[in-house]
C-alpha cells in the first residue's frame, strides 16, 4: 500500500463509519470486504495487475481493521503500526526525538579507581592526583569556530533520523549528526585554537578527601571534572574505592577478622599473646586453657570505624595451630608419651 493510501478510505468507510459500535462496524467492514473482493478479485480480472493491487490492498487493510488489537495500533499511530509500511506525516514519537535533542549536551564521564589500604580506610586519607582530560577550548568558548550557522545535514536539529525495518515492523532510530556532531549548527572560520573541535587537552589535578570507613565499590562524583565537548558541559569523575587486600586482616562490614596461629601447649594451657591493630598499636590476648582450634576470641571497638560515624567494629581473632616444620627427638618422645596417654 502506498504511503498516502488510508485502511478506511480503501474499504470505503467514512468518519461517521468509525463511531459505529464494535458490532455495527463489524458487519459494515465484513459487507464492505466481500462486495470490494468480488469486484477486484484476479479471478475476474485476469491479466489486470491494478485490479490485482488492489485486491491485496483491500485483503491487508481488511486484516488489520478486522483485528482488534491492530486496529486499535493503526488509529493511534497509522500506517507505521502494520509492519509493511513507512511513516508518513508527522510520527508520534517525533516530539520526543525534538525534546531529546534539545538537553544539554554533556561530555564524557571518567572514572577513576582510588586503591586504599584498610589502614587508609580506618583513619581517612587525602590523596592528590593527576590526569588529563579535554575542556572547552578557551578561545572559542568551546564552539569550535565563529560565524555559525544551522547544519545543511540536520537541518539545525542536531539529529539524523533514520527508519528501519526489522521482523517486529518499522522502527524510527535517531542519531547524532556526524556532520555537526549533534550540535545542530557549524561555523564558517574555524578557531586556531582547537583547530576547530572546540577542545584542548589539560592535565587536571585533584585533591581527594576521603573519609573514613569507605568500602569497597563505593563511588564519589566529581562534577565538571570529566571530558567536555563541543558547545556543551563536561562530564563527571567518577571516583570508585578499590580496598586493597591486607596480609593479616579481612573484612567484615565493620569488623575486622584474623588468624592468630598458636603452639598445641599454648592451645591448651593457655597463654597471653601480643598481636598488632589496624590502628598501629598493639594489645594482649589472653588464650583461655583447652582452645579449640577454629575458635574465635571477640574482641571490641578494634575494628574499622564506620562510614560517617565514631564508633568501632570488634576484632575477631580466630584460633589456628601452628605446625612445626621439623621436630627434635626429645620432642617425639614427649610426643610418643603424650599419644598413650588416655
Amino acid at each position: 500500500m502506498k504511503n498516502n493510501k488510508d485502511y478506511y478510505q480503501m474499504l470505503e468507510l467514512t468518519d461517521d463509519d468509525k463511531k459505529l459500535s464494535s458490532d455495527e462496524f463489524n458487519k459494515k467492514l465484513k459487507n464492505n470486504y466481500r462486495r470490494l473482493c468480488k469486484l477486484h478479485h484476479p479471478d475476474k480480472n485476469q491479466n489486470n495487475k491494478e485490479a490485482e493491487e488492489k485486491f491485496k490492498e483491500i485483503s491487508e487493510a481488511y486484516e488489520h481493521l478486522s483485528d482488534a488489537d491492530k486496529k486499535a495500533k493503526y488509529d493511534r499511530f497509522g500506517h507505521a503500526s502494520s509492519g509493511n509500511q513507512g511513516f508518513h506525516g508527522e510520527h508520534p514519537f517525533a516530539d520526543f526525538f525534538r525534546r531529546q535533542q534539545k538537553q544539554e549536551r554533556v561530555g564524557e564521564n571518567m572514572t577513576l579507581l582510588l586503591k586504599l589500604t584498610l589502614e587508609e580506610i580506618y583513619t581517612g586519607v587525602k590523596k592528590r592526583y593527576k590526569y588529563k582530560r579535554t575542556e572547552s577550548c578557551s578561545g572559542c568558548s568551546g564552539h569550535g569556530g565563529t560565524g555559525t550557522k544551522n547544519c545543511t545535514s540536520c537541518g539545525g536539529s542536531g539529529v539524523i533520523t533514520r527508519v528501519l525495518q526489522t521482523p517486529v515492523g518499522y522502527i524510527q532510530q535517531s542519531m547524532s549528526c556526524n556532520a555537526c556532531e549533534g550540535v545542530g549548527t557549524t561555523y564558517e572560520v574555524a578557531c586556531k585554537t582547537c583547530s576547530g573541535s572546540g577542545l584542548t587537552e589539560k592535565e587536571e589535578t585533584i585533591e581527594i578527601d576521603v573519609p573514613h570507613g569507605v568500602f569497597n565499590g563505593m563511588t564519589f562524583v566529581m562534577q565538571g571534572k570529566g571530558h567536555a565537548i563541543r558547545s556543551g558541559k563536561s562530564g563527571d569523575l567518577h571516583i570508585k574505592v578499590m580496598e586493597l587486600p591486607h596480609k593479616v586482616f579481612t573484612r567484615v562490614n565493620d569488623d575486622l577478622k584474623m588468624n592468630l596461629k598458636l603452639t598445641y601447649s599454648q592451645l591448651v594451657l593457655g597463654d597471653k599473646v601480643e598481636i598488632e591493630t589496624v590502628d598501629g598499636g598493639k594489645i594482649r590476648v589472653n588464650i583461655p586453657p583447652l582452645s579449640d582450634v577454629g575458635g574465635n576470641l571477640k574482641i571490641q571497638n578494634k575494628g574499622l570505624k564506620p562510614y560517617e560515624a565514631e564508633t568501632r567494629g570488634d576484632l575477631i581473632v580466630n584460633l589456628a595451630i601452628k605446625m612445626p616444620t621439623t621436630v627434635s627427638d626429645s620432642e617425639k618422645e614427649l610426643l610418643e608419651k603424650l599419644k598413650d596417654l588416655k
